[in-house]
């Protein structure tokens, strides 16, 4: 298996770990996000099983699923699957960044840990695009 391909697989299964982390144990991908449901709106935790555990495990394990069938769907499957799962987490580290330097001092989210996050997201991103990077250079 070929470096790009290689890159993809892992972050495809970081990423549907952590989706699954997040499915068992909502209270997890919470402390993840550092964000809590709201107390005045009763369902909160429904939304961490459903976007970071079930979005995160689904779309992560269709990249996945696109690895597991790259013989019979080709390699422009993983292609197509990472470079749309890259793109979530790259516009995630751009939302992060524009936060960053337009909220940093309003609601204090210049922080190591979003410094931190904002690189995982970019290496994230960039690992699942590397099979489409590698398409576009030749």
């Amino acid at each position: 298996m070929d470096t790009p391909i290689l890159l993809t697989g892992v972050a495809a299964g970081i990423g549907a770990l952590m989706g699954g982390a997040s499915l068992l144990v909502p209270r997890w991908g919470a402390s993840v996000v550092r964000l809590m449901p709201d107390p005045r709106w009763p369902g909160g935790w429904a939304e961490f099983r459903a976007l970071y555990g079930g979005g995160f495990l689904m779309a992560h394990g269709s990249v996945l699923l696109t690895l597991a069938m790259m013989a019979q769907a080709g390699r422009n499957s993983v292609v197509a699957a990472g470079f749309a799962v890259g793109a979530l987490w790259l516009g995630m580290a751009i939302g992060r960044a524009v936060s960053m330097l337009a909220d940093g001092k309003a609601y204090q989210t210049r922080t190591s840990y979003n410094l931190f996050s904002t690189g995982f997201e970019i290496a994230m991103g960039l690992a699942l695009w590397a099979p489409w990077l590698r398409h576009i250079g030749g």
